[in-house]
């Protein structure tokens, strides 16, 4: 059986089409991407509510899910720091997963075969 992985990346949304773009050049198709708001390290910001000051701490995220098989995780990982990292709070997390399986609802194939796009469906 192939090793699969997903890799869950919660990050800033300025930077993902460079991201996507970087990801396309290591073989890297197919992905999610989630809105999301979170909240962290970095600093909130003080704004005006019907006249009183309120801290807002939740900042604008965008979460990206990728399942790799022959696409090595490294490869992945080296995207993420070339494209993602500033260095300063508010970066981003990569979470990692092993899978045991992955199935194409429309066909039943599995593991690797169920990542790949069949001739007949382009």
């Amino acid at each position: 059986m192939t090793n699969l992985t997903k890799i869950e990346i919660i990050t800033r949304p300025n930077r993902f089409e460079a991201f996507q773009k970087e990801l396309a050049k290591i073989g890297v198709s197919g992905l999610t991407v989630t809105k999301a708001l979170g909240t962290g390290l970095e600093k909130g910001f003080i704004e005006l509510y019907r006249g009183k000051k309120k801290e807002n701490n939740i900042h604008e995220r965008m979460k990206i899910e990728i399942v790799v098989s022959t696409v090595p995780v490294e490869s992945v990982l080296r995207v993420v720091e070339a494209t993602l990292r500033t260095g300063e709070p508010g970066d981003g997390k990569v979470f990692i997963y092993p899978l045991s399986e992955v199935i194409k609802i429309s066909t039943g194939e599995t593991g690797q075969d169920a990542l790949q796009d069949s001739p007949s469906q382009n």
